[in-house]
């Protein structure tokens, strides 16, 4: 049932409000100028964990963006998370000397299972400001969800692939699942609605798998390669396909994995 009173309903409202019709990312700073939010961009090297922060003090308004990960699509999401606190109204959980604010690490980017944390709020606030529903789901139509398609929403939007992934999967009909590693351990899953059972049996990278040996290898995979279910999900899906394939940053040691179920 649709909330007007949702995140993703105020993210509505702000780009009807702001006037905004095309890709919003390269709109942020004057959303924030209309706002009369100062803004600015810095590496903090000794602050790997933070993303951003929100800052109030007085009558004065300022996001910071940590820029030490160089990926643009990152930025913008952060840019869009401290918005969706700002227009969400959250309240500042950090005060000292006259100054209040949010203090947002990568983690709280990518928080989804607390449906009532300020931060799950503000990246479905995100979501929206950066992904509108209107001009990114007609988009999906007859496509299938793979790498180049991730990674050419990724660009047009002007996002990172993992919220562009995630984003796919919100609207994706058939059963895939997304799932995130460093190393071979799995840092996060997303589902599209028909795969959501499988996701909860998803802890880490099989052995067994096309996509450990990729990971292990550090292989960008060309094409999806067949497993039988057992091998992801345990020997009660046994009689489920599944088409998997692996590409990563391995500089990084981190990767995505995409599962197809059939």
């Amino acid at each position: 049932m649709f909330n007007a009173n949702s995140p993703s309903a105020k993210a509505k409202w702000v780009l009807e409000t702001m006037g905004i019709k095309g890709i919003p990312a390269p709109h942020f700073d004057d959303i924030a100028r209309q706002e009369k939010i100062k803004v600015k961009r810095c590496s903090l090297p000794s602050e790997k964990d933070l993303s951003g922060m929100l800052i109030y003090r007085g009558e004065k308004k300022g996001i910071l963006i940590n820029t030490y990960i160089e990926n643009i699509g990152r930025h913008n999401f952060t840019f869009a998370h401290e918005l969706g606190h700002y227009f969400l109204r959250h309240k500042p959980p950090y005060t000292l000397d006259g100054e209040s604010s949010f203090r947002c690490s990568n983690q709280d980017m990518e928080v989804v299972e607390d449906y009532s944390s300020i931060e799950v709020e503000a990246n479905q606030f995100a979501v929206e400001l950066l992904m509108p529903e209107s001009l990114f789901k007609p988009l999906l139509a007859g496509t299938v969800f793979d790498f180049t398609l991730m990674g050419s929403l990724a660009n047009q939007f002007y996002v990172s692939k993992h919220a562009c992934g995630n984003r796919i999967l919100d609207f994706m009909k058939e059963p895939y699942i997304l799932i995130c590693s460093k190393g071979t351990s799995v840092t996060a899953v997303k589902c599209s609605n028909a795969a959501k059972r499988f996701g909860k049996a998803v802890k880490n990278i099989p052995t067994e798998s096309h996509a450990y040996r990729a990971i292990r290898y550090q292989q960008n995979q060309k094409q999806f390669y067949l497993s039988p279910g057992s091998v992801w999900f345990g020997q009660l899906y046994s009689n489920i396909i599944v088409y998997e394939c692996t590409r990563g940053n391995y500089e990084h040691d981190v990767s995505m994995t995409i599962l197809k179920i059939e």
